[in-house]
């Protein structure tokens, strides 16, 4: 029996909203219909000729909306989330899940109500590279991983924080580098080392301590695994420009890395491999990844036959409570 078209919409109306309304166009049986922002202007550039406005999003809640978007400031996501599941809407929702861990254990309690109903934006798992370092891993070809490293260093002045007042505070962002920008490399170190036994980590402000601006600009972690096996992560927005991610798996075979769009493969004694990989495909910045619209397709892949995706709640659970002990740690030592 054929899935009828899906009617959806999109609740925040700013820069990665655009990502999705560029992938949710390009999409078969899927129909984007409503656009919710408090600035309508702005949700009038989004929609186009087509689609109606509005500045409330619980207009959405009683709509014949299928699914649901969610591109909001951060401390909305599960609020949001948790209310949209209860009337019967399908959600997809931009990082991070929550912003504390009690608005996790909130939508958990919603999530395990409506199951296969929620879904979140973690598009680098759909990277060109991540696919290839899947593949190397799963073959065995560096054997088991010892280590891993990875490091984000972006560039944030205070332009960047003036120009969407909710970030920068912690009230309404949750955190800085950490919890923004460089969670979906953090995502990809534990995908492959899995979840850490011990966290150590440290915050700082080093640019950004100026009026307003409450959050980290850089952070350090350094995190143990069962077996042995160790991490180190680093990210900043103090650097002077957005470099190319890094990220490195040390294994007993030898070691494969990721530099930006470019996958290199050392073998103990053999010459190293290089694989480069599609860095951008669609819309958006380049860094963002190039995995968004394979992220949502397969969100509703899912929604369709019934199958498990891999962003639910569940699914990225590991990446935000490591968020969370990340935060705690450096807390704990007055950061």
């Amino acid at each position: 029996m054929k899935e009828k078209r899906k009617k959806t919409g999109i609740i925040g109306c700013g820069g990665i909203a655009q990502v999705h309304a560029w992938a949710l166009r390009s999409m078969r049986d899927v129909d984007l219909e409503a656009f919710c922002d408090v600035d309508t202007d702005r949700a009038k550039t989004l929609a186009g000729e087509n689609g109606w406005i509005c500045d409330d999003w619980r207009e959405f809640c009683d709509s014949d909306l299928d699914v649901i978007h969610i591109c909001t400031p951060h401390h909305l996501h599960a609020p949001m989330a948790a209310e949209l599941l209860r009337r019967g809407k399908a959600v997809f929702v931009e990082k991070p899940c929550a912003i504390t861990a009690a608005q996790f254990e909130e939508l958990t309690a919603e999530d395990e109500k409506h199951p296969g109903r929620l879904g979140f934006c973690f598009q680098n798992r759909y990277n060109e590279t991540t696919l290839r370092i899947d593949k190397i891993v799963r073959e065995g070809t560096i054997g088991r991983i010892l280590g891993g490293r990875a490091a984000v260093t972006w560039k944030r002045d205070e332009d960047y924080y003036s120009f969407s007042p909710w970030k920068g505070k912690k009230e309404t962002e949750g955190g800085g580098v950490l919890i923004n920008q460089a969670i979906h490399t953090l995502d990809l170190l534990l995908k492959y080392m899995g979840e850490p036994t011990v966290v150590k980590a440290g915050t700082a402000d080093h640019h950004l301590n100026c009026a307003g601006i409450d959050v980290e600009d850089t952070v350090e972690a350094w995190m143990e695994f069962q077996g042995g096996a160790r991490a180190c992560f680093y990210a900043s927005n103090a650097y002077a420009a957005d470099a190319p991610v890094f990220l490195e798996l040390q294994g007993e075979l030898g070691r494969v890395y990721m530099n930006g769009s470019e996958v290199t493969v050392c073998k103990n004694e053999t010459v190293p491999e290089h694989f480069l990989c599609e860095g951008k495909k669609g819309i958006g910045k380049d860094y963002w990844g190039c995995g968004h619209r394979d992220c949502i397709e397969d969100f509703y892949r899912c929604l369709d036959s019934g199958a498990p995706y891999v962003n639910s709640l569940e699914g990225v659970r590991r990446t935000f409570m490591t968020v969370m002990r990340i935060y705690g740690s450096a807390a704990e030592k007055g950061y």
